[in-house]
């Protein structure tokens, strides 16, 4: 059973249609009303900077050395599939921290709407983390400081 997720499914489905349709001003006020409802824990950290990386990264117009778009370029349903497939098994592996998987479930629920926009279906709907995972509050960079003092 997976917890009430406090973003709207609504709301980011139109972020992630308004990114492909390329309604920047739209995608930036559904990105806000994101943040707003993300809870502060590593995973929706995650989530939401890799929903901010999609704006970004579309609205450079920049994607020749960019892996997404240029995976999604040519992209037929099963290229779709298979992405997906890829993005759900890092964001369900226990090895990955919650950061990480919260980062590739945001790639994950991307490309499911793309393949409902594609086949001319309703986007499925987001899901938040599983229950089982821990919804700790992200931490500042406590114990970073011997391996900045190393680096430098």
């Amino acid at each position: 059973m997976k917890p009430e997720n406090p973003i709207p499914k609504d709301t980011v489905n139109r972020y992630f249609q308004n990114v492909e349709t390329r309604a920047w001003t739209d995608a930036e006020k559904e990105l806000d009303t994101i943040r707003q409802k993300a809870q502060n824990t590593a995973w929706y950290k995650g989530y939401v900077k890799a929903l901010e990386g999609l704006l970004l990264t579309y609205k450079s117009n920049d994607d020749k050395y960019i892996y997404l778009p240029r995976a999604l370029a040519n992209r037929t349903e099963e290229s779709i599939k298979q992405l997906r497939e890829e993005f759900e098994k890092f964001a369900s592996n226990e090895i990955h921290g919650e950061y990480d998987r919260g980062f590739f479930k945001a790639l994950e629920d991307y490309v499911t709407v793309l393949s409902a926009l594609k086949t001319g279906g309703p986007p499925s709907p987001v899901t938040p983390p599983e229950l089982g995972e821990k919804m700790e509050e992200a931490k500042k960079d406590e114990g970073l400081t011997q391996y900045l003092a190393e680096s430098s």
